[in-house]
């Protein structure tokens, strides 16, 4: 129990990598090593305690030092030495669980004024999707997401092996940092991911948009509003994920419509399930998450049940759903065959998909023409 308190610190930010080596929290005292077949790398996670208002504004807790007194909340470092190099465009993002496809008006007025804020922050050369609807998608869906290139990043180090920085000390005066100009900024980081090696270390440092996103209570805030992260991610656990596409060849035919960017065309370099204990995910997702082979699998890979055995396996995605919000039916099951028969849709109403095509869909549902055909 004690290891395990070490591990999960004092604070409600939960994360462990997929497949999982173990659940961790902010604000431990050393990196978290870890080694899979593309990269070794160390992790560090700060956040403040904003879940406790004494102690935030005391400035009494660990990486006070760096975090007190500046607007971001948490910072997220990451220490990789490449074991091979990635063979196109490194990408760092976020992917979600499908949530609602029909948020509110108030809720889709919310996350277009806190993604103005995001770009605002970043630039606007990130990748956005809502991300497929499960109901009406045959095959792999692709998941709602956010991907940008890895000079969205706040920070970037580049050293020989031995040389690196420690990564829980202070780096505000290696390498280069967006704040010292974007232009500048974007070209030397341009410089280096066009050598990247298997021979460098290189340290990464994000904590640009912290300010609209609270880990530790589970919520986004921006223009003085707070949104509850399930009405804008979906349900937890969101995923912090680093990517390159797989060569032309491979990505031909999943991406032939759209350029999408689905779990199966992706070589990760990690990927990381992020949540907070406020809001913990369904348990019996986070362990078929937790599973090797993770990584890969997006929630149409855990769709085809076992016919006869203790426990039919039904889609991953409807299996939460179903459970955490309500989502309706969208399977039938003929149970002397164990197939599967998809259910007609309902028609929206035309007030909402109206107001979808208004609003542009933001990170909500995708797009609706509501005009008569």
């Amino acid at each position: 129990a004690g290891e395990a308190t070490a591990q999960l610190g004092d604070n409600n930010l939960r994360w462990s990598l997929v497949p999982s080596t173990g659940t961790f929290g902010a604000n431990l005292p050393e990196a978290v090593t870890n080694e899979n077949d593309a990269v070794r790398m160390k992790i560090v996670v700060m956040h403040r305690p904003t879940h406790d208002s004494a102690r935030n504004k005391s400035g009494e807790y660990p990486y006070s030092w760096h975090l007190h007194g500046r607007k971001r909340l948490w910072e997220v470092r990451v220490q990789a030495q490449f074991k091979k190099v990635p063979s196109s465009k490194v990408l760092f993002g976020l992917e979600m669980i499908p949530g609602p496809q029909n948020p509110s008006m108030m809720t889709k007025r919310i996350q277009g004024m806190i993604l103005a804020g995001i770009r605002g922050v970043i630039g606007k050369e990130f990748y956005h999707t809502a991300g497929d609807d499960p109901a009406a998608t045959e095959g792999e869906c692709e998941p709602p997401a956010f991907a940008m290139p890895l000079w969205a990043l706040d920070q970037i180090v580049e050293s020989e092996p031995g040389e690196e920085p420690e990564l829980t000390g202070n780096l505000d005066k290696l390498g280069y940092r967006r704040t010292a100009g974007v232009k500048q900024y974007k070209e030397a980081v341009d410089r280096i991911l066009h050598s990247l090696s298997d021979k460098k270390v290189y340290t990464f440092c994000f904590w640009g948009v912290s300010q609209f996103i609270d880990v530790n209570k589970w919520e986004f805030r921006g223009s003085g509003l707070t949104l509850d992260a399930n009405k804008l991610c979906g349900q937890p656990p969101v995923f912090v994920v680093a990517y390159d596409m797989k060569d032309d060849a491979q990505r031909a035919a999943g991406l032939a419509a759209g350029g999408k960017h689905y779990n199966s065309q992706k070589n990760y370099i990690f990927k990381v399930a992020l949540w907070s204990a406020k809001s913990p995910p369904d348990a019996a997702l986070l362990e078929d998450l937790m599973q090797p082979g993770a990584a890969e699998a997006s929630p149409q890979a855990h769709s085809s049940p076992v016919v006869g055995g203790e426990r039919e396996r039904w889609p991953l995605a409807h299996r939460m759903l179903q459970k955490t919000i309500g989502w309706p039916e969208l399977w039938d099951r003929d149970s002397s065959s164990g197939s599967r028969r998809r259910r007609r849709r309902k028609p929206l109403p035309r007030w909402v998909s109206h107001g979808q095509r208004l609003l542009r869909g933001c990170m909500g549902a995708p797009l609706v023409d509501a005009r008569p055909q």
